[in-house]
């Protein structure tokens, strides 16, 4: 079945359903969706046009109020009479401009003028008050320089007692000599405005605003939490590519001002609405897609069964089965070829029958005697009988070693045990080996360390006798003086670690590194004979429990080697915990 549909009738039937209906439909639904985007980013751009204009124009008409407030003081008759009148004490002068001053600020933002100071020229007859001062006062602030309060217009500084950047509008306060028409300049009105208020947008989390003077340098930025993000975009005219699939920047510039105003629109209402689109028009292609596949699947299937019962006929025919089963329908070629399939089988099924079972039946019966030649009840048998006349002579290691022996060929013979057998079990089959190693070597000494809770955890048979056959052969078996073997099993975090370690000949750190990349090389090194045992353990572990488990290999020259296996865990049930 798995071929069938593959190669001919059924997936061309399929292709052609699909190039003559699904690839229309689709064609069809991505123009239409490609004309909703346009369309819904030509909405976005028009209301970030009208965010940007109604902005401008709202800062805009703030300034001009302000100029017009700050011409209004610099030309109000009481206050030039207040200066010009030294007949009356300071104080009294002083409290009669700053009445005066207050009076011409009564707009409709007080929260964004921070200050509005009138400085008097006339240092001979001061003035002081709330809101006029000499000029010797403005001289002694940062921010004082000659030209900027020497002439009409504007300047930007930093108050750090504001922690904000501030707009001055300055206006000269001029006395006019109505006999000569000659003008004396009396001192300097300064209308501070804070430009957080004053900038601040209405709607601040749909979009970023970045203000900043004709020389590049900033003056105020919406995103108070990073302004550095955006201060590399002062004097650029255009976004980074890195950054245009997130932002959106216009620019503007406030009137009668040089300063530039950028406009970060952020394309997450862009995104929002694709979504929307995306959620409106992606199930109804899907429905229009789900119907045609059907109609075509039904159409197809119903042409194609015919075909894909005689494949199955083939592939049950290679299994060995050569039973002649119903035959298929129809007076077309595949009728026919169905006719010949089956007696072509019926043919080949008395040829089976005279020639090929005999011969499978003398195979057998010489397979079986083979067996019985090698019964394992007869090793046992001898076994026993060796240990029964050691017993006799009073040899008992012998007798011991008979045991163990006995137990390695139940262990390694018996079908009960399956792939994954207890940590206990493993362990005492490889307790078994040591013993008889110990005694044909007698040079060694083994140590065990094994965790309580791992006794009864599950883990694959025959995977810790050949590492430590590995360690007893190439690592203590070639010393001069006794060594020791010690192994440790116990859980770590979601692994059953196994180390197999000894304090044998070793091997320099390069070599250990080639033996790691063999045994976790997928392809077979037939000229290598020395740790396949070690490879092939491996291997299995990585077959039987996933590529993240297996074995690593650490060794010095002289000190020893020691081997670390990582398992699942899995408990008595053969679940992974």
């Amino acid at each position: 079945m798995k071929r069938i549909l593959g190669t001919t009738i059924f997936r061309q039937l399929v292709f052609y359903s699909l190039v003559i209906s699904v690839v229309p439909i689709v064609l069809i639904f991505s123009l239409l969706f490609s004309r909703m985007e346009n369309m819904v980013e030509s909405e976005l751009n028009t209301s970030h046009a009208q965010i940007i204009s109604q902005y401008l124009s709202n800062t805009n008409e703030k300034l001009k109020r302000y100029q017009e407030s700050i011409t209004s003081i610099s030309n109000n008759t009481a206050l030039i009479n207040a200066m010009v009148d030294d007949s009356e004490s300071m104080h009294v002068r002083g409290a009669a401009i700053s009445e005066e001053v207050a009076k011409s600020l009564l707009l409709d933002w007080p929260s964004e003028i921070w200050n509005c100071v009138v400085y008097s020229l006339d240092e001979e007859h001061p003035i002081y008050g709330s809101r006029v001062t000499v000029m010797e006062m403005a001289r002694k602030e940062p921010w004082y320089t000659q030209e900027r309060m020497s002439k009409a217009g504007w300047f930007t500084y930093y108050s750090a007692s504001a922690k904000t950047q501030i707009l001055s509008i300055v206006s000269p306060v001029m006395s006019v000599n109505i006999q000569d028409y000659t003008k004396a300049w009396l001192g300097t009105v300064k209308l501070d405005i804070s430009l957080n208020n004053l900038l601040k947008p209405a709607d601040p989390g749909s979009y970023t605003i970045l203000v900043s003077d004709s020389e590049g340098n900033m003056l105020y930025c919406s995103e108070n939490d990073r302004p550095e993000m955006y201060e590399k975009y002062l004097e650029s005219e255009s976004l980074p590519p890195e950054l245009e699939d997130s932002y959106v920047m216009e620019a503007g510039n406030l009137a009668d001002m040089e300063i530039s105003v950028r406009f970060f629109f952020e394309n997450s209402e862009l995104l929002e609405k694709q979504r929307e689109m995306q959620l409106l028009v992606f199930p109804i292609l899907l429905l229009i897609l789900l119907i045609v596949l059907g109609c075509a699947y039904v159409y197809t299937r119903k042409f194609s069964s015919r075909v894909e019962g005689l494949v199955k006929k083939f592939e049950i025919a290679e299994t060995g089965d050569l039973t002649i089963r119903a035959p298929i329908g129809g007076s077309d070629e595949i009728a026919q070829l169905d006719e010949k399939f089956s007696h072509m089988l019926a043919q080949l099924d008395q040829l089976i029958q005279k020639e090929y079972v005999q011969e499978l039946e003398k195979k057998e019966a010489q397979f079986r005697n083979l067996q019985l030649q090698i019964n394992p009840h007869f090793l046992y048998n001898t076994l026993e009988t060796i240990s029964s006349m050691a017993a006799v002579k009073h040899v008992f290691p012998i007798c011991d070693m008979c045991q163990r022996l006995g137990e390695i060929f139940r262990y390694s013979i018996g079908k009960n045990y399956g792939d994954f057998v207890t940590v206990e079990d493993e362990l005492h089959h490889t307790q078994n080996y040591v013993s008889i190693q110990k005694m044909r070597y007698n040079q060694f000494d083994v140590f065990y360390n094994i965790e309580i809770d791992t006794k009864k955890q599950k883990m694959l048979r025959f995977i810790l006798q050949p590492i430590v056959e590995n360690a007893i052969m190439h690592g203590i078996s070639e010393m001069t003086s006794s060594g020791t073997l010690e192994i440790s099993i116990y859980n770590e975090d979601e692994y059953m670690m196994i180390q197999v370690a000894d304090d044998g000949v070793g091997m320099p750190k390069e070599k250990a590194e080639e033996l790691n990349q063999y045994i976790n090389s997928p392809e077979n090194h037939k000229d290598r004979r020395k740790s396949i045992g070690v490879r092939n353990v491996n291997q299995r572990i990585k077959l039987s429990c996933g590529e993240k488990y297996g074995l690593t290999v650490e060794s010095e020259p002289y000190r020893g080697s020691t081997v670390i296996l990582k398992l699942p865990l899995i408990d008595t049930e053969g679940d992974n915990r």
